[in-house]
């Protein structure tokens, strides 16, 4: 991400950054790079224990705005990883082929929810009816105007 200027913020910006300095929109896109503190800092023209600060005591709209930006980076790897499972799985396939392994075919049918410790499962895909998504963007819509009273 490159380092913010004084330009007009677009829409989105004005609703999620609008309360942020020039400078603390700088130190958080550094920490989303994976920036230290130092490099957040130097981006934003403060000191080390000045990010620091605002990282664990500082500004609510600082913490939340760094929250959203690390929901989104998160969201989007965990997209990613979850392209790569058809890959995974033919190489484990082809691999299991080659050569049989009772372990690790033990191993693939617990992760497939198949045995006892499973790690795999339909949780965090979200609903899958227009009943259920209908629902759950209501509840969404819910939280959020209870969030708006709470913040006034």
């Amino acid at each position: 991400m490159a380092t913010r200027t004084s330009a007009a913020p677009t829409k989105p910006d004005q609703t999620r950054r609008s309360e942020l300095s020039i400078g603390q929109q700088n130190a958080i896109d550094q920490l989303i790079l994976g920036g230290t503190d130092a490099e957040a800092a130097a981006a934003a023209g403060v000191g080390r224990q000045t990010v620091c600060d605002w990282r664990n005591h500082g500004p609510p709209a600082f913490r939340a705005e760094l929250n959203r930006e690390r929901a989104a980076l998160w969201s989007a790897s965990t997209d990613r990883l979850r392209s790569l499972v058809p890959l995974a799985l033919t190489v484990l396939a082809e691999a299991l082929a080659e050569r049989p392994d009772a372990r690790t075919a033990l191993d693939i049918l617990k992760l497939a929810g198949l045995g006892e410790g499973s790690h795999l499962g339909q949780a965090g895909i979200g609903p899958t009816t227009a009943a259920g998504i209908e629902a759950a963007d209501a509840e969404e819509r819910d939280l959020a105007a209870m969030a708006a009273l709470v913040r006034l």
